[in-house]
């Protein structure tokens, strides 16, 4: 008995590299889909977004300091948890939009989700110069602007006066430094003795310091607002001009200070004067110094180096706020006794 021979099944057919390839399906209508779609994918070839971060990260990484690149991590890793397998060419401003709006929802402040929006617009930029994509869907996103701002954290009188009183305690002259002059910690850390000029009451700021692995770098001030001169105040010149133990730096004598050595430092003295807060803080306290003595907005951002004018009056802004505050609770307090 002869076997019928089975019905060939419908196919579809290309030429691909001088090759004949066949493509089978049930109907001939979905063998040429399924021949379409293997065509169109050899055309415009599916380009993961893990892929494109990737390629960016390893450009990207020696172009910025050290201290920048730390701070793009976690959104480099959200941005990835987020899109990592989804083609590049797919990922729309409503995806991004989305993207930003749980961000909201989980009560990131203002300036992380931009920070991540920014980050995430770099990579776009980078994946349109490769020809991965044709357009940065970035461009069409708007953050929220209802969205919480991150508060200053204005430092407690108690703590003012417990820098003032803890001079005498390990590394008291670094908190007492920081509180009038209001530098942050990477420019105060590299100040040299020759940086302080006694006769015109002045401290020449030119530098500042990040940390490496622990190693402390030098790094140049970029801006005209970075390399600048702040004034030498009485209650910390008369210190000064005590001091005889004198190195090279005023922190670190002969050499600078590691990462790890500031850390110990700072957390034996804050046990022994019962400081609770930051150096950053510290830097706060001195603008409200500046706001009390009602110095101008604009003279304090030059004292205080900020490249931004917007960012000297929300820290003025955010001072009145909380003095308007403590007014109204001495007033309340006052009634119940009246």
């Amino acid at each position: 008995m002869v076997k019928r021979k089975e019905p060939k099944r419908p196919c579809a057919s290309a030429t691909i590299n001088g090759k004949r390839k066949f493509f089978y399906a049930d109907t001939v209508r979905d063998a040429e889909k399924k021949r379409d779609a293997y065509l169109f994918e050899l055309e415009h070839p599916i380009i993961k977004a893990k892929k494109v971060i990737e390629e960016w990260e390893e450009i990207h990484e020696n172009e910025v300091t050290y201290k920048t690149w730390l701070g793009y991590q976690t959104h480099i890793k959200g941005i990835t948890t987020e899109f990592a397998q989804t083609d590049i060419k797919e990922i729309g401003h409503l995806d991004i939009s989305r993207m930003l709006q749980r961000m909201g929802k989980q009560d990131y402040a203002q300036r992380t989700v931009r920070t991540r929006m920014n980050v995430l617009n770099m990579i776009m930029v980078y994946a349109m110069c490769e020809g991965y994509i044709d357009t940065n869907p970035c461009e069409l996103v708007k953050i929220s602007k209802g969205l919480k701002k991150a508060k200053r954290a204005l430092p407690e009188q108690d703590q003012i006066n417990r820098v003032k009183n803890g001079l005498n305690c390990h590394f008291g002259l670094f908190a007492y430094f920081l509180l009038y002059t209001g530098l942050r910690r990477g420019k105060a850390l590299v100040i040299e003795w020759k940086n302080i000029d006694f006769k015109n009451n002045i401290i020449n700021v030119d530098k500042a310091i990040f940390f490496k692995n622990n190693k402390p770098e030098l790094k140049s001030t970029k801006t005209e607002s970075g390399t600048r001169t702040v004034p030498l105040l009485i209650p910390l010149r008369e210190v000064l001009e005590k001091e005889k133990d004198r190195g090279i730096y005023l922190f670190g004598k002969d050499k600078m200070m590691t990462e790890q050595a500031l850390r110990r430092a700072w957390e034996h003295y804050c046990k022994d004067s019962g400081v609770t807060i930051t150096p950053h803080q510290l830097r706060h306290a001195f603008a409200t110094i500046l706001f009390d003595a009602e110095i101008s907005s604009k003279s304090a951002q030059k004292i205080l180096g900020h490249a931004d004018y917007k960012t000297t009056i929300e820290i003025y802004t955010h001072i009145s706020t909380k003095r308007e505050q403590t007014d109204t609770e001495k007033l309340n307090d006052f009634l119940k006794n009246y």
